[in-house]
């Protein structure tokens, strides 16, 4: 289900851990802080930075409320 416009959107900052033809392996700094792999298909747009260093995306809110990233890492 890729991004079509109007569709609702979150923006999530990360760091982009690995880059795939198809997906990246993202490191959110908030909320949960587990690895996740995110398609590309599902992200709307990137803010430029540096290897490792945290960008925003805006991803599709479907893919955010599959991921659960809005639950916080028990430790």
């Amino acid at each position: 289900m890729p991004y079509r416009d109007g569709d609702p959107t979150v923006t999530i900052e990360a760091a982009i851990e690995v880059t795939t033809a198809r997906a990246y392996l993202i490191k959110p700094t908030m909320g949960s802080k587990r690895e996740v792999w995110c398609p590309k298909s599902q992200v709307v747009s990137i803010t430029e930075g540096g290897e490792g260093e945290p960008r925003e995306f805006v991803v599709t809110q479907w893919w955010y409320n599959k991921a659960e990233l809005d639950i916080l890492d028990e430790e």
